[in-house]
């Protein structure tokens, strides 16, 4: 009408609630074959917010800073996909991520929480436990210690461990490398690791 005032909408293109598939970043590329060593963690989503280069590879993941100090070697955070995986290699460990695909809300695919993790999953279970079934893995490492609202989570990991248990194949539950790191955390995966 004559003499209203133009209202413009932006950014208004996105269905708030809008459900997307999201696929995991590094699953296809780096396979597990059944190295000495498997740490297995939840997941890391194939999205163009995740600039992580490899697993573990977000700023607030300090993943890179703790495993290597176990092994008496320096921080590799900063350091090229190469070299982690060189060290990897040195060491026989290799990683892997519990799932392989998830819905989620349009607006929580950058949000990165575990608690969003709940909806139409892609178990990567079934994979893990094959590989585990060749006989080459002595040692299992979940990167995480407590489930609260993840219980979908936790019922994955424990026909893990209950595999584990029944092969003699060592399993044990870290405290999560992301958010921050100190001596006692770093203590704590000496002495799984150790164990």
């Amino acid at each position: 009408m004559k003499g209203e005032p133009l209202i413009v909408l932006v950014g208004l293109n996105k269905i708030k609630g809008e459900k997307m598939r999201v696929k995991h970043k590094f699953l296809d590329k780096y396979p597990i074959k059944g190295k000495k060593i498997l740490i297995i963690g939840t997941f890391n989503p194939d999205v163009e917010c995740n600039d992580a280069k490899f697993f573990y590879g977000r700023s607030k993941n300090y993943f890179w800073d703790l495993l290597p100090k176990v092994f008496g070697y320096k921080s590799l955070k900063k350091e090229s996909v190469g070299e982690k995986i060189a060290f990897l290699e040195k060491y026989e460990i290799e990683l892997t991520d519990l799932i392989c695909e998830v819905e989620l809300l349009e607006e929580d695919i950058c949000n990165y929480s575990d608690e969003n993790l709940k909806k139409d999953i892609v178990w990567n279970t079934e994979n893990i436990i094959k590989i585990l079934r060749k006989g080459n893995t002595k040692e299992v490492y979940f990167t995480r210690k407590t489930f609260n609202c993840i219980k979908n989570i936790e019922k994955e990991i424990k026909k893990i461990e209950n595999f584990c248990k029944k092969h003699n194949i060592k399993f044990e539950y870290l405290p999560t490398p992301a958010r921050y790191i100190n001596e006692k955390k770093l203590n704590e995966w000496r002495e799984k690791f150790l164990k």
